[in-house]
């Protein structure tokens, strides 16, 4: 059909060499989520109605064993060491509170971030100590606080049982650094 002329004056030509200037349909995973965004230079291409950008960040849950330790595995692999948001959930009312902290990452063979042990410790009550009256504390201090040491003497403040707490683990990729 090149050369037929058209209405108007528009030759086939035209309109081909107008038809390759028609953005297409991109044909790439979309880049992941970026500080500040940008605004691209592929002028050629656009995005489909159901593309989809990588998920910043690896949301799961874990349970602690008798340990206190858990292994979570990300949802996504980062390049750079994410940053963590560990909490407990499902407690019971009762429950102590539970520390928790990232103890080791768990990285891939070729060093991307993988996953976190996690370490989890329950605080516990402190235990009974027997009345001192006043009058016993003023007649022998030093018996007084020789027996509250030796009450507390090798006390573990994080003793309180973790078997079963549930952690819900969120990685996100850092901001401050290129995801890729």
């Amino acid at each position: 059909m090149a050369g037929i002329a058209l209405s108007g004056g528009v030759s086939q030509s035209d309109l081909d060499s107008l038809a390759g200037q028609i953005p297409k349909p991109a044909t790439v995973t979309p880049l992941a989520d970026a500080n500040g965004g940008a605004i691209g230079v592929e002028p050629a291409r656009f995005a489909l109605e159901d593309h989809q950008h990588r998920r910043p960040l690896s949301s799961t849950y874990v349970t602690l064993a008798s340990d206190g330790k858990a292994t979570a595995t990300f949802s996504r692999t980062f390049v750079n060491k994410p940053t963590l948001n560990l909490t407990e959930t499902d407690a019971a009312e009762s429950a102590q509170p539970l520390t928790l902290r990232g103890q080791s990452w768990v990285l891939d063979t070729n060093g991307l971030y993988i996953g976190v042990v996690i370490k989890g410790m329950r605080s516990q009550t402190l235990p009974p100590i027997g009345q001192l009256s006043v009058s016993a504390l003023l007649t022998a201090v030093v018996a007084g606080v020789n027996a509250i040491a030796t009450a507390l003497g090798g006390f573990n403040v994080f003793g309180g049982s973790v078997t079963g707490a549930v952690v819900s683990v969120i990685a996100v990729a850092r901001s401050d650094v290129s995801a890729t």
